[in-house]
């Protein structure tokens, strides 16, 4: 799906810029994109247009990135935490907060640009030590007994989960679409809900899901 405007909140001159570089050159897309260098800053970019993704540090001059990561989510801005930080104290807030990616900013140029590439396909852009934390993360919750009422609480539409059943078996937007008889933005909508309603961020975890839920054997 198609992204036309980008905020990028990062306090420092130098990674920003290199951001502002990187983003245009993964997603052609886009048309604009504002930058911030606090959350004060963030907010008023906010208030005058709405962005469709967002690029934000998690520690910034006037407080951590949380609160405005659930702002944007609510607007229905897609938010990608780039950062420095690959600890759990970081990572697990700031997917909870309604990031539905999460990039290392000392990765290479071209390995920051082919993940946020990824946006386009549906594919929120997760660093592979990121996917890896949440892989551990979900399958030591797997391994635990479920408690009364832990299993199904999430419900999803027939459709939501007839998406979720194909993404665990590997297939890829277009050819869900493909299958279903609908188009790629669709798909890409139906995947954006699913992950909401399951707070998950990933492909990955999306199977994982899919498996625990009986949907793929």
């Amino acid at each position: 799906m198609p992204h036309h405007s980008a905020l990028i909140v990062e306090d420092l001159d130098e990674p920003r810029q290199w951001l502002a570089d990187v983003l245009p050159r993964a997603l052609p897309s886009l048309l604009s994109v504002d930058t911030a260098a606090t959350l004060q800053e963030a907010r008023a970019r906010m208030s005058s247009r709405r962005h469709d993704l967002a690029l934000v540090d998690w520690s910034l001059p006037d407080g951590t990135a949380q609160e405005l990561i659930g702002s944007l989510s609510r607007q229905g801005t897609l938010v990608v935490v780039a950062t420095i930080h690959d600890d759990d104290s970081h990572v697990f807030p700031a997917l909870q907060a309604g990031a539905c990616g999460y990039v290392l900013k000392s990765q290479p140029r071209a390995v920051v640009e082919a993940q946020l590439r990824r946006i386009e396909q549906g594919e929120p852009p997760l660093s592979p030590s990121i996917a890896m934390r949440v892989l551990q993360h979900f399958r030591q919750h797997e391994q635990a007994p479920p408690t009364d009422g832990q299993e199904g609480d999430i419900r999803l539409t027939e459709r939501e989960v007839d998406i979720l059943r194909l993404i665990g078996k590997g297939y890829k937007a277009a050819e869900i679409a493909r299958l279903l008889s609908i188009t790629v933005n669709t798909v890409n909508t139906y995947v954006r809900d699913v992950y909401r309603k399951l707070g998950i961020c990933s492909r990955a975890e999306a199977a994982l899901e899919a498996s625990r839920r009986g949907l793929i054997h």
